[in-house]
């Protein structure tokens, strides 16, 4: 009788912790919060303002489909967009090497290192914040020559210059922008995707309204989006898809000088 009595409580226990271990989990992998979405973790401009003439904006029609799902709804938008940003620099600088700056722009560590995009010289380069939460957003540079001294795990410290732009990509070998994104991770989720903008702090934000930009301004909403669907490029309906290489004149926000 007392084996019996033994074996039940182990029983409830080990439903117990199970039931906990459940509740965790799904905490964990739920989608972002709002106190998480409103996070203002960019406290130093990524990007020298000087070498930089415009972006695209937040799902617009330039480049390629770029959709993850959206860290708000951990669903995906409905049609082709592109949800980051290329980064348009100074036409004298454009097909340059070791010049457009890549500035990291929070303490943090460099968490990821693409180089499937084109190797080392042009890679993909996460940076984390600083945290123990298995819920993280990450700044992403694309097309980024990263300083020879950093590697994977290396420490950063905002405003640290990190690399610089690979701008001797394209058929010419030479073109003029590169790309920058944020994501949200969380446990057993593909990376959701935000606006980057809406995470830099008022100081940040100070620098771009000197060039006469704001948050608003970088982004396309998605009822529009939805509404005008982006026009795809010919042959590119399946795989990667790819859009016009006109782009359009409503998908770019620039600098004012």
């Amino acid at each position: 009788m007392k084996n019996r009595k033994t074996k039940i409580v182990l029983v409830v226990i080990i439903l117990l912790l199970v039931g906990g271990l459940v509740v965790v989990a799904n905490r964990f992998r739920s989608v972002a919060t709002s106190e998480e979405l409103s996070r203002k973790f960019i406290v130093a401009n990524p990007l020298d303002l000087s070498q930089i003439v415009g972006f695209s904006k937040y799902r617009s029609c330039a480049g390629h489909d770029f959709r993850n799902p959206v860290a708000a709804t951990g669903e995906k938008e409905s049609t082709p967009r592109s949800m980051k940003h290329y980064v348009m620099v100074r036409d004298d600088l454009r097909g340059k090497n070791g010049v457009v700056k890549a500035i990291a722009p929070f303490d943090g560590t460099i968490s990821v290192i693409d180089d499937d995009g084109g190797g080392p010289g042009d890679q993909q380069i996460w940076l984390t914040p600083e945290s123990i939460s298995p819920r993280q957003w990450h700044f992403v540079f694309f097309h980024i020559d990263l300083d020879d001294d950093l590697k994977k795990g290396s420490s950063v410290k905002a405003g640290q210059v990190i690399g610089t732009a690979n701008l001797s990509r394209g058929p010419e070998g030479a073109t003029g922008n590169f790309d920058i994104a944020v994501k949200f991770t969380r446990p057993m989720r593909t990376p959701a995707v935000d606006a980057p903008f809406a995470h830099m702090d008022d100081k940040v934000l100070s620098e771009y309204a000197q060039y006469g930009l704001t948050a608003r301004d970088l982004v396309i909403s998605e009822e529009k989006r939805d509404i005008e669907a982006c026009p795809l490029a010919s042959g590119s309906e399946g795989g990667d898809v790819y859009f016009s290489s006109q782009w359009s004149a409503d998908d770019i926000a620039w600098l004012k000088r």
